[in-house]
């Protein structure tokens, strides 16, 4: 049965998300890959906040500091050749800037939109439980990157999916 053509539903899944790695492109012209096994994609936004003590006050007070950038995501690692595991570990450990966009969509449709940011790779912990597959947690932290044209800062930043050339 189908539904009213004048609805459309408002809410998605986050299996319906991406995860890409720009893996061999520039930062002006990324070769986008799939993080086919990536899950629980996770990103926290918005500025640190400190607690403020005075004598006097019943309870503290909180101001807002720096923003920060940081998340974590989850990767089911693939028993084998995996690339993609490779590519991440490798960056990870050289302390290499990794370049991340997480969509709610395909990157080749104009209509995804979701968030892109230079990120580092932090720590990696995984688990191998029983019956459940052997899955990596891998955190990331906005990086300190600059265009080396020009030196100006990139940051965090809304992005769109592109319909290919």
């Amino acid at each position: 049965m189908a539904g009213p053509s004048d609805l459309q539903r408002g809410a998605y899944a986050g299996k319906e998300t991406k995860l890409y790695v720009n893996i061999g492109g520039t930062y002006a012209e990324p070769t986008w890959v799939e993080v086919t096994r990536a899950r629980n994609v996770q990103r926290n936004r918005g500025p640190n906040l400190s607690d403020v003590e005075m004598h006097g006050a019943a309870e503290t007070g909180a101001v807002p500091g720096y923003r920060a950038m940081k998340g974590s995501f989850e990767y089911a690692r693939l028993k084998g050749t995996d690339t993609v595991w490779a590519a991440l570990e490798a960056a990870r450990d050289a302390g290499d800037i990794v370049d991340i966009c997480h969509l709610n969509g395909p990157v080749t449709e104009t209509a995804s939109k979701g968030w892109r940011c230079p990120v580092l790779l932090g720590e990696t912990s995984g688990s191998a439980n029983g019956n459940d597959g052997v899955v990596d947690t891998i955190p990331f932290s906005k990086a300190d990157a600059h265009k080396i044209s020009d030196g100006s800062a990139v940051n965090y930043e809304p992005y769109s999916g592109t319909d290919p050339a």
